[in-house]
């Protein structure tokens, strides 16, 4: 893609999400891209970190309602248990515009709104994969 060397089997990706149904609709609608493979879908906690690293995932989406402290912490230990993966935050909405910020300074790669269409959520996958190797 544009010069850039992604993986050449699909890109394997772990959902985090604090509910449910955000995994169960944006699992299938990935998975409908033949080069994502969604490897499992987990609660956004702490004691969750080990699960969802056991397929070894290229990326991480984390499916929130809003940025807090525990989830920057959850970041932080997905960050410090995988220094490789590719973590996306999608929360529903930023209460403050230090929300972000401290979100990436705590090893997010990257903040995209929750209502992101599918194909450009795509690309922006793609595009980070591209930018990590």
């Amino acid at each position: 893609m544009n010069g850039h060397r992604l993986p050449a089997a699909p890109i394997r990706i772990a959902l985090m999400c604090e509910n449910p149904i955000v995994y169960q609709t944006l699992g299938p609608r990935l998975s409908a891209d033949p080069s994502l493979n969604v490897v499992g879908s987990y609660a956004c906690t702490i004691d969750t970190v080990p699960a969802a690293l056991t397929h070894q995932p290229h990326v991480i989406i984390l499916g929130i309602s809003r940025i807090t402290h525990f989830n920057k912490i959850v970041v932080q230990a997905l960050r410090q248990s995988a220094p490789a993966v590719r973590i996306i935050m999608l929360p529903s909405y930023v209460d403050t515009p230090d929300d972000v910020p401290q979100a990436c300074a705590a090893g997010v790669d990257v903040v995209l709104e929750k209502s992101i269409d599918t194909p450009t959520l795509v690309e922006h996958i793609h595009i980070l994969l591209s930018q990590a190797v």
